[in-house]
């Protein structure tokens, strides 16, 4: 929803989705007549940029399952070559999963073989937002401030 307008998203791949590099990237998933729909707003500014960009990030929580930078980072992540041929070879094919199934996927496999710490290190590193984002790191109500404490201290060695 844009300006008080819906706009469909037809169904893609995970391989659609991990070339979504920024904001934009989600708008250019949508059809033409919806893009130029999107394009007129602005211009006539029923909507701002950032409408547009809240938008965008609604969709990536919604495709993905998780937060918008969690997910767009673990996409980002498994177009990596070893983290690529890994998927390969266990079978999993983004042309046939879902954003959703393809960052499990993705998530399960930088995190196979980490003890509890290595999980909760990279469980942290990928909670964290991105630069400007900051106050979105608690919204979801998610980040539980005695479990980032104890995992903060445990990596100090305190």
């Amino acid at each position: 929803m844009i300006g008080g307008q819906g706009f469909e998203l037809a169904w893609r791949p995970a391989a659609e989705w991990t070339t979504v590099h920024a904001e934009m990237d989600v708008i250019r998933l949508l059809s033409e007549e919806d893009r130029s729909a999107i394009g007129r707003m602005l211009v006539d500014g029923t909507v701002t940029p950032d409408n547009v960009v809240a938008a965008a990030h609604n969709v990536l929580e919604a495709v993905t399952g998780r937060r918008w930078w969690e997910g767009q980072r673990l996409l980002l992540m498994s177009t990596q070559p070893d983290a690529l041929g890994h998927l390969t070879l266990a079978g999993v094919d983004p042309w046939q999963r879902s954003a959703y199934e393809w960052c499990a996927a993705t998530y399960a496999l930088y995190t196979r073989n980490a003890d509890e710490k290595e999980r909760l290190r990279f469980d942290f590193q990928l909670s964290l937002p991105p630069k400007g984002y900051e106050d979105a790191w608690g919204d979801s109500g998610g980040d539980d401030p005695e479990a980032v404490e104890q995992a903060l201290a445990g990596w100090s060695g305190r």
